[in-house]
């Protein structure tokens, strides 16, 4: 029961203890078990996307615009020129906001814990702080804003937090690819 316990405090804080055969804990800093599923369900941010660097949090990704490798707590979306960028799923716009490294960024808190962050948009989006969106919803459009990932062209840089921690968007995603 206390080791139970302990289980339980490690993943309030956002970091997984799981016991293993041995009786042992072995420590998971991802929020969410991918062995199994949420039970919410993101629309794709963009239509006819393309996934071309995907989340990594064990593994670096080569940056081309910063010729560098780095973490990738994200996934980044290759899109035609002036696609619409989508709401994934329902929520509020909490923050909009523009740097030179990521661009236009807009934030949506889904509900106490999860949040989505839409990078590299065009500056002229569709909405603002306060605003109430729905699932499909249109925020904005695509634009290669974000100089820290310049040299992929328009694309969309695709972040969920649960909790405050990035996590990876395929859990919540469907794609053509599952």
């Amino acid at each position: 029961l206390v080791g139970g316990m302990v289980a339980l405090a490690i993943a309030i804080v956002g970091i997984v203890a799981i016991k293993n055969s041995n009786g042992e804990f072995e420590i998971n800093e991802s929020p969410v078990s991918t062995s199994s599923p949420t039970s919410i369900v993101f629309a794709m941010p963009i239509e006819n996307g393309e996934i071309i660097k995907d989340f990594s949090n064990t593994s670096l990704k080569y940056n081309s615009t910063l010729k560098q490798w780095e973490s990738h707590k994200a996934v980044d979306i290759k899109a035609n020129d002036d696609a619409n960028v989508l709401a994934c799923y329902d929520g509020e716009i909490v923050d909009i906001s523009s740097t030179y490294l990521k661009g236009t960024v807009v934030v949506i808190k889904h509900n106490d814990s999860l949040q989505t962050v839409y990078g590299s948009l065009d500056e002229n989006v569709l909405v603002k702080v306060g605003d109430k969106v729905s699932k499909g919803q249109i925020i904005g459009k695509v634009s290669n804003s974000a100089k820290n990932e310049s040299a992929d062209g328009n694309h969309l840089h695709f972040e969920v937090l649960l909790n405050g921690i990035k996590v990876d968007p395929n859990l919540y995603l469907v794609t053509s690819d599952k």
